[in-house]
């Protein structure tokens, strides 16, 4: 994953260099200007996609981690040993990799149509490309060390063989012990409502031609997410469940309370 990772990178630095080059030459054609807009939005999805599988591949080998070592009975120390990536310094560089591309191509939009000088957008492009050389070498390093710690607990520990009575005892306590499925997607459900928000957000501030977007479709559909994940949520919790009636109330003036802060959000910027 290592070289992967890094190799991709070094189509992100290219991407971006490619894109700065195109903003050095804008001059006063619209053709220019569009093109130079369509590539820096490419960077910027690009880029964010990038790191994002990062984000997956640390978290998925935890969740390999974490299930490996209770079924093979290993002690805590691995999980712990394997959350040591959130401490190491390239950690929050991989945040600040995600979050410029998004800012360069907010700035962008905003110095094309006059609302924000050049500079600022010329600015952030060039702390992007940084950040993603920083990346380049400090990410890397901590997924070899990574999938050498996935390699130790392999050889160290083995799970239970299939048919045998410890796979059967190991099968009924993981049964007793895992979160109810309609509670795992209720956090599916509330993360998918807070990204509507996100992508209503940048439409309406982040580009031109679809600032006009409304808000209502977004808002209902979160607002109904927020139902669905709060009232799913406190119906199946496993420690603490909370009646039918209970649950959905819960959910109903939750998603009501929202949709009516972005009611009144949508009715002040367009009074």
């Amino acid at each position: 994953m290592a070289l992967v990772y890094r190799s991709l990178v070094t189509a992100i630095v290219i991407l971006h260099l490619v894109a700065m080059a195109g903003g050095m030459e804008l001059g006063e054609t619209t053709e220019k200007s569009a093109h130079h807009l369509r590539v820096g939005l490419l960077v910027s999805l690009a880029t964010i996609f990038i790191h994002s599988l990062a984000f997956a591949y640390f978290l998925g080998t935890g969740f390999w981690i974490r299930a490996f070592a209770r079924a093979s009975r290993a002690a805590t120390t691995w999980e712990e040993r394997h959350s040591q990536w959130m401490k190491a310094r390239g950690y929050p560089w991989l945040y600040l990799a995600a979050v410029f591309p998004a800012a360069v191509a907010i700035t962008g939009s905003l110095s094309d149509t006059g609302r924000l000088t050049g500079g600022w957008h010329a600015a952030l492009a060039s702390a992007s490309f940084l950040v993603q050389i920083a990346v380049f070498f400090l990410v890397p390093p901590m997924m070899r060390r990574n999938a050498a710690l996935m390699d130790d607990l392999a050889q160290t520990h083995h799970v239970p063989q299939p048919g045998t009575e410890d796979m059967e005892a190991l099968l009924e306590k993981e049964r007793a012990e895992a979160l109810p499925p309609l509670f795992q997607l209720s956090r599916v459900l509330l993360f998918g409502a807070f990204n509507l928000l996100i992508l209503w957000a940048y439409l309406r501030f982040g580009t031109e031609t679809l600032r006009g977007v409304a808000l209502w479709p977004f808002a209902s559909a979160s607002s109904g997410l927020v139902i669905l994940g709060i009232g799913l949520n406190a119906r199946h919790d496993p420690d603490h469940p909370a009646s039918a009636v209970a649950a959905w109330t819960r959910g109903v003036l939750f998603g009501g309370f929202l949709f009516s802060i972005l009611t009144g959000f949508h009715y002040l910027l367009t009074a």
